[in-house]
């Protein structure tokens, strides 16, 4: 049994990561149900009456995040993920972790739970692998290294539609979808930085997008951490989006670069109307607003609406970087910027082994529990908020990330 615990509502998210192992699953003849926790009001008794009707042998709970991430009005859901797992466990399943959250500290979440088995990273092959080392008692790691188990290319990826999307759209979710596993970006604070990048076959992508317009849907969310890690695999893509449904709607993620003209022209002609560029503001240097304006002169010749999301205040930066960044983004095509400076400290991260090893930087560790293996939320902050409040002024494209309960997409009108 499958179960997502994500009862996160600003949006509801649709569990892709447990569409794409209930594909794998289904390719293997391996009977399974999936069992929804998203829009439960009492998600004990939901999982206890599904242990009863289903009777399991192998439950496994996709973690898709840890907490809220931001600081302000942060939510940390692993003592839910704990009592879960306590009821899976008690009822006589083997209990096994993973997800995007699972993955970013799979050794204290494991213990933290008392969950049996874990998988760190993408889990359709290396789920399967479990399993059947489970049913022939041959032995397997407590945790299992899901890139270490994928193809060096996904050629054809399964997926399995196993949730009711009309609750998600009805309350502003969108369907989702992705083209790469992985990232090759090398940001301190980000849990997904220098993570091996698996690209999907275009396409296979294709074909997926195609299902779901076949099935009515007409808007769609890339998942990828950001969709420009190859030019050539980004315009593969968007090319076989428009030979195999024509153009769809699609919102993406971006960093600064790479890019040129050629990928935003297949990127408009392939439907995307939206995306968020993440920035930062350790360089300020001319030739890197440079490259950020014709980045934007593109959007803008290309009519896409553009989010950013802004991260400052790092580790030994000034807040005279903030104000240059600010200053030039005020007079850009831009119709909104969420800046950041509150972030939460990951086991693994360049962020965290700074912390761990300038002393000097610990004075600016704001933390929610006396823990101090950084399980529960831990952030750092050295810019005054009141001070960047000031920075940003009655400018109204800008805000302080944290306080409105909003995604880019709701926030840019889809």
């Amino acid at each position: 049994m499958l179960i997502n615990p994500n009862r996160y509502h600003f949006p509801p998210v649709i569990p892709v990561g447990i569409e794409y192992i209930s594909g794998s699953l289904a390719a293997q003849g391996i009977e399974f149900s999936v069992l929804d926790l998203c829009f439960s009001n009492h998600p004990d008794d939901d999982i206890l009456n599904a242990l009863k009707s289903y009777h399991p042998d192998i439950a496994g709970i996709s973690i898709r995040q840890t907490d809220t991430v931001l600081y302000h009005q942060n939510e940390f859901f692993l003592p839910e993920i704990q009592k879960y797992t306590g009821i899976c466990k008690s009822y006589g399943c083997i209990c096994v972790l993973g997800g995007s959250g699972f993955s970013i500290m799979p050794e204290e979440i494991l213990k933290y739970t008392g969950a049996d088995y874990g998988i760190c990273g993408p889990g359709e092959y290396s789920f399967i692998k479990l399993i059947h080392s489970i049913e022939n008692g041959t032995g397997s790691p407590i945790i299992l290294d899901g890139y270490a188990d994928f193809p060096e290319t996904i050629r054809d990826h399964k997926r399995e539609i196993v949730v009711d999307y009309s609750s998600y759209l009805k309350n502003e979710g969108i369907v989702g979808f992705r083209t790469q596993i992985g990232c090759d970006g090398k940001c301190i604070f980000c849990t997904e930085a220098e993570k091996k990048v698996i690209f999907h076959d275009p396409g296979a992508v294709g074909n997926e997008i195609a299902l779901f317009k076949g099935l009515g849907y007409d808007n769609f969310h890339l998942c990828d951490s950001e969709f420009n890690l190859s030019i050539e695999h980004s315009i593969e893509v968007c090319k076989a989006i428009i030979s195999t449904t024509g153009p769809v709607r699609w919102t993406l993620y971006m960093k600064p670069e790479p890019f040129n003209e050629d990928l935003f022209r297949w990127l408009h002609q392939s439907g995307a109307d939206m995306l968020t560029l993440s920035m930062d503001t350790r360089d300020t240097s001319g030739h890197y607003l440079s490259m950020i304006g014709d980045f934007l002169s593109l959007v803008k010749r290309y009519r896409l609406k553009i989010a950013i999301d802004l991260s400052t205040g790092l580790p030994y930066e000034d807040i005279q970087n903030a104000q240059k960044i600010i200053d030039f983004l005020d007079k850009q095509p831009v119709h909104t910027v969420g800046v950041n400076f509150f972030y939460r400290v990951y086991p693994g991260t360049g962020l965290y082994h700074m912390i761990r090893h300038h002393a000097d930087l610990q004075r600016f560790l704001l933390k929610s529990s006396a823990d101090d293996d950084f399980l529960f939320p831990v952030f750092f902050n050295c810019f005054d908020i009141s001070r960047m409040k000031k920075l940003i002024g009655n400018r109204k494209k800008f805000r302080i990330e944290g306080f409105e309960m909003a995604t880019n997409y709701q926030r840019l009108g889809r």
